[in-house]
């Protein structure tokens, strides 16, 4: 860490924290520009992250940026991040959906290109909603975050926490979290559990990856973060678009048993080379796949105890460096 890096270790508590936090403010608004550029396939995705990374950071701070933000804006920024979440899975899926319609029979595809119709229709309707969100809610809620964020009121006593000593705080209380969260995740179906997991490697990883925009060093450990987000990600993905496509096959199902397929028609008049249940079972069945899959890299690769013990040593040493 060069001086000037190191000088922000030894600032109030207040003042290292709302620097972090300008920086990944900025990282946002440069990412909602991204939006308006329809040739950009990264900018929702991006977008998605960046903000997540600032509202990660104002939530491990709070107690030092001293409530600064009023519940209003707090709002607007969660409503954002849930209407981005909501597009983001969609265009995760949509591309997933065609991907698999590669690799089903003839008698399978038209199961693919129903779920892709149903899918775009849905998207199509939470990117009207996003756009809205953002028009009505996102200037304001940044510029009242910034107004928050650069200015507040020192003591002329300065004998309060250092940014260092929060810093290592912070990445303790996270890294307790994290392997805390770990240890919970026993088995596949122990899908509550490995989605709090994965929200604490994010928040541990978004931590650490606020304290390296400000040249600490911290090694491969977010990239290793990253890797298990992945991870985690994928399994929670296919858990939860599997549940999605089994409700959707069920109603189609039921309809059919009325007499009726999805769009109001009566079974009979419709083509059984059309049907689109065939494929939709087999697009099922590689979720389930993928869940198994994922959840065996993911027993595999990070609950073995020797991974476990020298990941909380490299920890512990950026947590001692920071003190």
């Amino acid at each position: 860490m060069d001086v000037a890096r190191s000088q922000i270790l030894r600032e109030p508590a207040e003042l290292g924290a709302r620097r972090v936090a300008l920086d990944l403010l900025a990282t946002v608004r440069d990412a909602r520009d991204r939006l308006d550029d329809p040739n950009d396939r990264d900018a929702l995705h991006d977008f998605r992250v960046a903000l997540r990374r600032l509202r990660s950071w104002l939530r491990a701070c709070r107690p030092h940026l001293r409530d600064m933000l009023r519940s209003k804006t707090e709002r607007r920024l969660e409503q954002i991040a849930d209407v981005t979440g909501t597009s983001r899975d969609l265009e995760v899926h949509i591309a997933w959906a065609r991907q698999a319609r590669r690799g089903l029979s003839e008698r399978g595809r038209p199961g693919a290109e129903w779920l892709i119709r149903r899918l775009r229709d849905m998207k199509r309707d939470s990117d009207a909603e996003l756009r809205e969100v953002i028009d009505r809610h996102f200037a304001k809620a940044i510029r009242q975050t910034e107004n928050a964020l650069e200015q507040y009121v020192a003591r002329v006593a300065d004998d309060g926490p250092r940014f260092g000593e929060t810093a290592a705080d912070l990445v303790a209380r996270e890294s307790v979290e994290f392997q805390a969260a770990m240890h919970q995740v026993t088995a596949q179906g122990d899908r509550a559990e490995a989605h709090a997991a994965r929200i604490a490697t994010k928040r541990l990883r978004y931590a650490l990856e606020g304290l390296a925009s400000i040249g600490v060093e911290v090694d491969s450990i977010t990239d290793e973060l990253k890797n298990l987000q992945d991870t985690l990600g994928e399994l929670h993905d296919a858990q939860q678009f599997g549940s999605e496509l089994a409700t959707m096959m069920s109603a189609l199902l039921a309809n059919r048993d009325d007499g009726r397929g999805d769009d109001g028609a009566t079974h009979s008049r419709r083509s059984a080379k059309r049907d689109p249940v065939a494929g939709l079972r087999t697009m099922l069945r590689q979720l389930r796949r993928t869940e198994t899959k994922a959840f065996h890299a993911f027993e595999t690769a990070w609950k073995s105890e020797d991974w476990s013990k020298a990941f909380s040593a490299r920890l512990a040493a950026i947590e001692q460096a920071l003190r």
